[in-house]
């Protein structure tokens, strides 16, 4: 009875009843005595009628949660993940780092770690566009305020690039209706209504070759208009009279070639050398008043000429240097143009036959063409526009030195359709350089010291020539 008694006062002591009950009961065991010692340590007789009513689960858990102490504040808890802050969004790492200038997932995140939307970014050298859902834009092509831009799979902008047919500039826009210099290869290109490059066309004045190229200093042959065409450096298609590799080609006005040209002469390249024609000689006597040919005194100054010519470092060719006959229609022409003279100067005195008291003065002449004087020898050349101007500054310069030196009348800066300037491919003048029927004038240009003022005239109005240029 003793024994069953002891275990149930050890079994209530464990479910931890007062030590009174347990010294109650056995105070002289020595049991008792070491769990009376244990309790009294560890509470009060209140204490332990409200622990007889805890559970047994309620207890467990207070002895496995960890006690802090009073002076020990928690720690704060660590932001991960999508935050956000005012009306920004923000992405923090498991570490609770916040992203910034960093892509992540699609997204963008700026300097300060705010997710972007509906704006452009630039970060390093790159620039990225960020839609309404603050995702970056990549390997794609998108309209954004009106134009073209293409982003590459890491959401970069494409600048300065192709993109199959279509070009990006430096801005990333994509070009349209516009010309581009590709400086990766060197050429233009032209990029259409939409974007695509043009290619096996023509732009205005311009080809464009396959892959787009534009073509310069170089011969195309357009299928379609069945014809060639030259491209000049700068892309345009030559139009008239041009020199290729030294060979002049004639063109139309569109372009088309047309024939190559028998040799003329290019306008600013020049040899320094001139070509010398004393009009008439041997049966031609040309005017003759007062006991003298016309031809005689056209050979006076042209050996004074020449030499003053030649003495300046000038080469001088002539069609006669004795008294000679020279066809006037077409041989003096066909002299000078198998040479490289830069220009034909032929020398001639006047008459008119009546009045003579009022024929006075110099004349000086260029070429115009005239319907019912074809040329024949000339085709190619007599009527070139640039022939025409080279000839017609020719004779001013040269018109304005004369009377300038000679102090005669001018009698008139003229043009008319002389076969030695119709015939002739390279600028021509003919100068009238004093009236034989006029006895007055007739003494001065027989004289030599007036000879050589119109020898000195001529010079000058040649240097100014070559210096005009």
């Amino acid at each position: 009875m003793k024994s069953h008694k002891r275990l149930t006062l050890l079994a209530l002591a464990f479910l931890g009843l007062t030590n009174q009950v347990v010294l109650a009961d056995d105070t002289s065991h020595s049991t008792s005595n070491h769990i009376s010692s244990s309790t009294t340590t560890s509470a009060s007789s209140s204490q332990a009628s409200t622990e007889t009513s805890s559970s047994t689960a309620s207890s467990s858990e207070q002895e496995t949660k960890p006690s802090l102490s009073k002076e020990t504040k928690p720690n704060q808890p660590i932001q991960t993940g999508w935050v956000k802050e005012g009306s920004k969004w923000t992405f923090y790492s498991q570490t609770g780092v916040k992203f910034t200038d960093t892509l992540y997932d699609g997204y963008l995140f700026d300097s300060h770690g705010y997710l972007l939307e509906n704006s452009w970014y630039q970060m390093g050298n790159n620039w990225y566009y960020i839609n309404g859902s603050g995702k970056y834009l990549s390997n794609q092509w998108s309209q954004i305020n009106g134009k073209w831009y293409a982003f590459d799979g890491y959401g970069r902008m494409l600048a300065n690039a192709w993109k199959g047919d279509y070009y990006l500039k430096s801005s990333g826009a994509m070009a349209d209706k516009e010309w581009v210099y590709d400086q990766n290869y060197s050429s233009w290109f032209y990029l259409k209504s939409g974007g695509r490059y043009a290619q096996k066309q023509w732009i205005g004045s311009y080809y464009l070759k396959s892959g787009g190229y534009m073509a310069h200093k170089e011969w195309i042959y357009d299928p379609d208009y069945q014809a060639w065409y030259y491209l000049k450096d700068d892309g345009v298609y030559v139009t008239g009279t041009y020199a290729v590799d030294g060979k002049n080609q004639l063109f139309q006005g569109n372009g088309k070639w047309l024939r190559e040209l028998a040799q003329g002469f290019q306008k600013g390249h020049y040899s320094k050398t001139i070509f010398l024609d004393p009009g008439h000689g041997g049966r031609d006597s040309g005017a003759y008043y007062y006991g003298i040919a016309e031809k005689e005194l056209n050979l006076q100054v042209y050996r004074k000429l020449r030499k003053r010519l030649e003495g300046l470092g000038y080469t001088v060719l002539t069609s006669r240097d004795s008294d000679v006959d020279v066809d006037f229609i077409t041989e003096r022409s066909r002299m000078v143009n198998k040479t490289n003279a830069d220009f034909f100067i032929s020398l001639h005195f006047n008459a008119k036959g009546n009045d003579t008291t009022v024929n006075l003065g110099i004349q000086t002449y260029s070429y115009k063409e005239e319907p019912g004087f074809p040329s024949k020898i000339n085709k190619d050349w007599h009527n070139n526009p640039e022939r025409i101007s080279e000839s017609n500054r020719l004779a001013a310069d040269i018109h304005s030195s004369l009377l300038a030196e000679t102090g005669a009348r001018d009698a008139g800066l003229l043009q008319a359709t002389f076969a030695v300037l119709r015939e002739t491919a390279k600028p021509a003048v003919l100068l009238e350089m004093g009236y034989m029927d006029n006895p007055e004038e007739n003494k001065k240009i027989r004289s030599s010291e007036y000879q050589d003022k119109l020898v000195e005239g001529i010079v000058k109005g040649i240097q100014k020539y070559y210096a005009g240029n």
